[in-house]
């Protein structure tokens, strides 16, 4: 029988994940606390007046609320014995993050974190070309991200986002864990402030890896006319990689959305057992990724990682 999901939330994120669960003919399900109807509407999707009416009527939930929400819900969500999709980052610290994957083991549910850049056509294909040792031994990396400042007054409160360092550059904080490994050392600071009368964030990390390899990654959240792009240099004994999404503006884009060939994945791994390019494990540790550099932004100092 064809799976049904239940998306939470009616912001950008689940209005995204609701529009290509709709493209892949999948019965996609929506509520939201402050209303989904019109949201629903607009993308051909149904809405439905509680959350428990979402887990009484979906196989799968994908939780794509703001981050504070994600341990609650996604507990709820796994009690309920309802498969669970959540949205990057699995949770503001990493205590949450593994009472979530915790609570998906004692359930027997599976959990699928949605860290989509790992579906992104140029981040996919450097992997493969890593893994499959094209570009030799790698010898260091390098990662942008950056768009314009948040406009939901809750991403300015970084008790709750973590700011731009959650819950932007998580992604290619991820994406050097996924290329070389795991990282010894975090080191990171911090710019922010207002510019003619608009706030901005930047922060920039560098990971020691425990090969020795350096990453550095830099994310901004801007003024309002700031362009979202996103590039990478990976280095290697045997030649380099380069990739900018500037590129994909002037018509180098592969096709097919991300967010597409990322539910697909997810709804076949539930389906089949076919394996996903993201574990629970890799979630926690971007988020862990994240928290050493908040923690090396505030003390000023290089945090090891055991």
């Amino acid at each position: 029988m064809p799976l049904t999901v239940g998306v939470v939330g009616a912001g950008s994120m689940g209005c995204e994940h609701a529009r290509q669960l709709r493209a892949l003919g999948v019965r996609t399900l929506m509520w939201s606390r402050s209303g989904a109807d019109a949201a629903a509407a607009a993308l051909g999707v149904e809405s439905v007046s509680s959350f428990e009416a979402l887990l009484t009527g979906a196989d799968v939930i994908d939780v794509t609320t703001p981050t504070p929400t994600h341990l609650d819900l996604g507990r709820a969500v796994l009690a309920a014995g309802k498969h669970l999709i959540c949205e990057k980052p699995l949770a503001r610290t990493v205590d949450d993050a593994l009472a979530l994957v915790a609570a998906a083991e004692a359930s027997g549910r599976l959990l699928l974190p949605a860290h989509v850049a790992r579906w992104f056509p140029a981040y996919a294909r450097v992997k493969t070309e890593v893994d499959g040792g094209e570009l030799g031994s790698l010898q260091r990396l390098r990662f942008y991200r950056g768009g314009a400042y948040p406009t939901s007054p809750w991403f300015a409160d970084r008790a709750q986002s973590g700011g731009v360092v959650m819950d932007l550059m998580i992604h290619d904080l991820d994406q050097a864990r996924w290329l070389v490994g795991e990282a010894v050392r975090v080191e990171a600071t911090r710019d922010e402030g207002v510019v003619a009368g608009h706030p901005f964030e930047s922060a920039s990390v560098t990971l020691t890896h425990a090969s020795g390899v350096l990453t550095r990654v830099d994310g901004v959240w801007g003024p309002p006319d700031t362009t979202f792009t996103t590039e990478f240099a990976v280095v290697g004994s045997a030649g380099s990689r380069e990739h900018s999404s500037r590129d994909e503006e002037r018509g180098a884009a592969d096709g097919q959305s991300p967010y597409l060939a990322q539910l697909r994945d997810f709804l076949a791994a539930i389906e089949t057992g076919a394996p996903v390019r993201v574990a629970p494990a890799d979630a926690v540790a971007a988020v862990r990724l994240a928290t050493a550099a908040l923690e090396s932004i505030e003390t000023g100092r290089s945090v090891e990682l055991g």
